[in-house]
């Protein structure tokens, strides 16, 4: 009896680790790059965005709402005087984009007429960094009850 008892245990826990990794796999991991991009969206709201899309299309435009589920989930945001691919004649008034269709997101900076191109990629990444470091701040004071 005693010599079937590590062999049990050894079971178990194999068991226990394929377990594990399957749970692991099934996470959904994309949830951090969406507290990420909510961020920017809060920090730039009423400012101009630049966004490109899972198919790659480049829309310029101004935040003016950002849509919830009932569970306070992020959906969307609304756009409006969007600008498709820097081309004039592709204007839309109001635009809604689901958080799914958005592949990246840079903030426009109004003082500098440049264009995204342009611009220096240094201080983007500077940007990016500094809204990642106030979202984690912000988790901290959430977790606290802040």
């Amino acid at each position: 009896m005693n010599e079937n008892i590590p062999e049990l245990i050894l079971k178990y826990e194999r068991k226990e680790k394929e377990r594990l990794k399957k749970k692991k796999k099934k996470r959904k991991i994309y949830n951090i790059n969406y507290s990420f991009i909510y961020l920017i969206f809060l920090y730039n709201k009423n400012n101009l965005i630049e966004i490109t899309t899972k198919n790659f299309d480049s829309l310029k435009g101004e935040i003016i709402e950002i849509k919830k589920n009932s569970n306070n989930s992020l959906k969307g945001i609304v756009l409006i005087n969007v600008i498709k691919n820097n081309q004039t004649n592709f204007l839309f008034k109001k635009l809604y984009i689901s958080l799914l269709n958005i592949y990246t997101c840079i903030p426009i900076n109004n003082c500098l007429n440049n264009n995204i191109k342009e611009r220096n990629v240094s201080k983007v990444i500077l940007n990016g960094y500094k809204n990642l470091m106030l979202n984690e701040i912000y988790e901290k004071f959430k977790k606290i009850g802040g």
